[in-house]
């Protein structure tokens, strides 16, 4: 290390292990996605549920990044990484001569980052946090890292030390070096295909010093930085290496309202670097005021309740004035029997209110009291989901006026509510049944937006779509729907003209000849869904018609969830051929055959879900995919997916093997009135033809999401009382 720097190095040192923590200045994503400064990592967090992206610029590198945090302990990046002055004849098995010379070659790099936190700052000691980079990817930036970092007041100082490229400038010997010989020299990694973990790499070779101060003056929206990198440019990737005049980078950012951060830097001495990014904690977002939501009924006084004659509770008048009642709470009755025992009434109900689990048998409640009065002691509660008893509930009534009264704490009602096993006949023998005519129609206009990142073609292609969808429900469980997409504005134009070479069937990697010729008009879906219940706690579906843009067929799955438990078992099988490009109703000569067994289990731990699937895909290889993610409690779902198969790292190409991240955001967190269904955020790396499903009707697990029993358990009280 250069003398000068030396002193700087060790104040930041001494801050960061001397200084009083305080309020916290903000903290923003990075040039590769990451929370930190400028080039490097910190050990902030920017808290469970944090979802984020953007893009930079720093010559030679362009990176477009999104940013994970799902638990407090351990935060991702997915990055795509443009390198300006390279093309893809860098990459062996895209030779230059298959490339058009009109559409941009720049090569692009796909990473994931992932930092573990190891230590929280506490009033004697620093946050500390791991941390790999591009740990699977084709190593451009590959690196591992410890940093601790300590604020003062509106001061955050960061120290950390770097292996791989943050440690290229070789301040000094590997301290693991002292530990085994092994980590003296670092072997070059993965340059090839990527999507292998080069574990032999990690934490091997030189080691240098990183780290830097962040100053929020005020605690304004305004941040300065100065930074000190332990990368020294001349061992980039792609026989790439840079001019370096200086390791000390100086920065800003401002941040516009709570989310946008807008960055501008001088790097490396003589490069200007620019990024905007936005971040926002999704975990804790409420979403708009539901001001047209239908209100909850307001609640009888014990007083009117007992004075009241309830002779003939439930008769023909009683149970109309119960449906009325329910439909202006957006809840719809299906059937009433009150002959379960004695001071029992059971009554089936559908929703249209959203995710929020309490919300729907908390209302349905309400009415009951209002029509019923103290006639009953307990309700059972049925919520049916296409055709499908999804939950049933049992609840003391006076204990849910007890809470709703105030008398007592929303958490009470919780005590009082059991869970009962779902029932095979579903209504078919109740007194009053059959309340809700079909058949029932539905429609919807919704935007869509569709893109290929990374490609050879262009960096970016995207296309806003208009979305319209309707579907007519003829009998409680079968269902016919469909939907299709009408180009707004998009910039595909005569790009994705490439065509990758794949060693196996081509089931999603022609995306570029759907998004083109498809790209105005194009059917994405026609199906019938017929569901059915076979036993207790036991599901079925048969599906027919076209399931997505790419794949249409038949397909039979059966469900089996036994009540409470948190863990499900499904088998699927599914006949499928593909479509045309231009998505009308031409199908091409390819076919296949897909099945998987999968399993399901609701984590007793920070509401995870891990889903567990295995059989053969779309391109005939066999394996499985595992399925990480956690679910928040105003509905919001972050997961992770990874498709390890018997498809060779030759046959998938670039990557290796598929994987990705997905958010599944509730229609609640953007709309005034709420309402059922989520909007879908898929991301993976690259489009490939390995390990992959098809999209083949309407899930049973996923249909009977919106009334999973086990999320009751991690539900905020209040909303049995919305």
């Amino acid at each position: 290390m250069p003398r000068g720097l030396l002193p700087a190095a060790w104040a930041l040192l001494l801050a960061t292990l001397v200084l009083p923590s305080e309020a916290a200045p903000q903290r923003g994503l990075n040039d590769y996605g990451q929370i930190g400064l400028l080039q490097t990592p910190t050990a902030r967090s920017g808290g469970t549920g944090t979802v984020g992206g953007g893009f930079g610029t720093f010559s030679p590198y362009r990176t477009l990044f999104f940013h994970l945090q799902p638990l407090d302990w351990i935060q991702g990046t997915f990055r795509y990484a443009e390198v300006t002055n390279r093309d893809y004849s860098f990459v062996e098995q895209i030779p230059i001569e298959q490339q058009s010379s009109e559409v941009s070659r720049h090569f692009t790099d796909k990473g994931v980052d992932i930092q573990l936190r190891l230590l929280d700052e506490s009033e004697h000691l620093p946050a500390v946090a791991l941390g790999l980079m591009d740990l699977a990817g084709t190593g451009i930036f590959a690196s591992e890292y410890l940093v601790a970092s300590r604020r003062y007041f509106n001061w955050d100082f960061h120290l950390g030390i770097g292996w791989g490229r943050l440690g290229s400038a070789d301040d000094f010997r590997s301290p693991l070096a002292a530990v085994s010989s092994t980590f003296e020299d670092r072997p070059r990694g993965n340059t090839g295909l990527g999507g292998r973990f080069e574990v032999d790499t990690y934490f091997r070779g030189p080691a240098a010093l990183f780290g830097g101060v962040q100053w929020t003056p005020g605690g304004g929206p305004l941040s300065l930085f100065a930074e000190l990198e332990g990368n020294d440019y001349q061992s980039e990737r792609l026989q790439n290496p840079q001019e370096q005049s200086s390791r000390v980078n100086l920065g800003m950012s401002y941040r516009l309202g709570r989310n946008v951060d807008l960055g501008l830097a001088w790097e490396r001495g003589d490069t200007l670097a620019a990024r905007v990014s936005i971040a926002g904690n999704l975990g804790n977002e409420a979403g708009p005021q539901k001001v047209f939501r239908p209100t909850a009924l307001p609640l009888q006084s014990y007083w009117r309740m007992q004075r009241t004659p309830f002779e003939r509770p439930v008769d023909p008048p009683t149970v109309e004035r119960l449906a009325r009642d329910l439909r202006s709470q957006g809840l719809y009755l299906l059937a009433v029997d009150d002959r379960g025992g004695p001071g029992q009434l059971t009554v089936w109900y559908s929703q249209t209110l959203g995710s929020s689990t309490p919300m729907a048998p908390g209302r349905v409640v309400r009415a009951l009291i209002r029509q019923t009065g103290v006639a009953y002691d307990e309700y059972e509660l049925v919520e049916v989901v296409g055709g499908l008893e999804a939950m049933r509930l049992r609840i003391e009534r006076e204990a849910f006026h007890r809470a709703a009264g105030g008398s007592e704490p929303a958490e009470s009602i919780r005590e009082n509510v059991e869970i009962l096993p779902t029932s095979a006949g579903v209504y078919g023998d109740a007194a009053y049944r059959d309340l809700l005519r079909f058949p029932a129609f539905s429609s919807a206009i919704n935007p869509q937006f569709r893109s290929n990142i990374g490609g050879p073609d262009a960096f970016v292609v995207g296309q806003l779509l208009a979305r319209f969808s309707a579907t007519v429900q003829l009998s409680p469980g079968w269902s016919v729907g469909g939907a299709l997409g009408v180009n707004i504005a998009d910039n595909i134009g005569n790009r994705l003209q490439e065509t990758f070479p794949s060693g196996l069937p081509r089931v999603r990697s022609d995306i570029g000849a759907y998004l083109r010729e498809g790209k105005d008009v194009y059917l994405s879906q026609l199906e019938t869904n017929y569901r059915f219940p076979i036993a207790e706690d036991l599901y079925g579906r048969v599906s027919a018609g076209i399931f997505e843009e790419m794949f249409g067929g038949v397909a039979t799955e059966v469900l089996y969830r036994p009540t409470g438990n948190g863990w499900a078992v499904g088998v699927e099988l599914a006949r499928l051929r593909q479509r045309e490009f231009r998505q009308r109703f031409g199908f091409r000569d390819y076919e296949t055959t897909t099945g998987f067994v999968s399993y399901y289990h609701e984590l007793p731990w920070k509401n995870l879900r891990l889903v567990v699937s295995g059989g053969r895909f779309l391109a005939g290889d066999w394996g499985a995919t595992i399925d990480l993610s956690r679910r928040f409690s105003n509905g919001v779902r972050v997961g992770v997916f990874a498709t390890p198969t018997n498809a060779s790292t030759e046959e998938f190409g670039e990557g290796s093997f598929d994987k990705g991240f997905y958010l599944s955001i509730p229609v609640d967190l953007f709309s005034m009135r709420g309402g059922p269904g989520t909007a879908e955020v898929l991301y993976r790396p690259l489009s490939r033809d390995g390990g992959q499903k098809a999209r083949t009707g309407r899930s049973l697990y996923e249909s009977l999401e919106s009334a999973n029993p086990w999320h009751l358990r991690d539900s905020e009280a209040e909303q049995w009382l919305r």
